[in-house]
């Protein structure tokens, strides 16, 4: 099941609500725009995740997603304000979306050119400066649910 590893993080998150802060949940209209704005579409689990929180700190992390319409005037967690800005900063490449900042120089971005067994985009890193042929674009994690279940259990951990 594509959404399993999501449907358990978020068990996570919603048991531990003292560490959450989100951002209400994105409506199917803004994460629409979102998609069109980037030329992407979403995966099913960051779907659910913009739709659920739109997007999230807990505890010390923060994962981007799309809380706003105005992504030209948003700013951090906004993964469509933060992409956008690295493609015009660094000329980011278009097939990477940002959904965390590692605080190191690392951003993990959603990889639309190095797809999982369902298609969807796996989580791999870039390094916002570094040309592109300087990129290893790492692979991090297979899926955006297994991402963020990472995540939440290494911050209740």
């Amino acid at each position: 099941m594509i959404t399993e590893k999501y449907n358990q993080a978020k068990k996570i998150i919603v048991e531990n609500d003292d560490l959450v802060d989100d951002f209400g949940g994105a409506s199917e209209d803004i994460i629409k725009k979102a998609q069109l704005v980037l030329g992407l579409q979403f995966p099913e689990d960051y779907k659910l995740f913009l739709s659920c929180f739109g997007a999230l700190t807990f505890g010390s992390i923060e994962i981007y997603g799309v809380f706003r319409e105005d992504f030209e005037n948003s700013g951090v967690p906004d993964a469509v304000w933060a992409t956008l800005n690295e493609r015009k900063l660094v000329k980011m490449p278009k097939h990477l979306v940002i959904i965390y900042n590692s605080g190191m120089g690392e951003m993990y971005c959603m990889n639309y050119k190095d797809l999982n067994s369902t298609n969807e985009p796996k989580i791999t890193s870039y390094f916002p400066g570094f040309s592109e042929d300087g990129q290893k674009n790492e692979v991090l994690y297979d899926s955006f649910g297994e991402f963020l279940l990472d995540m939440v259990n290494e911050e209740i951990n």
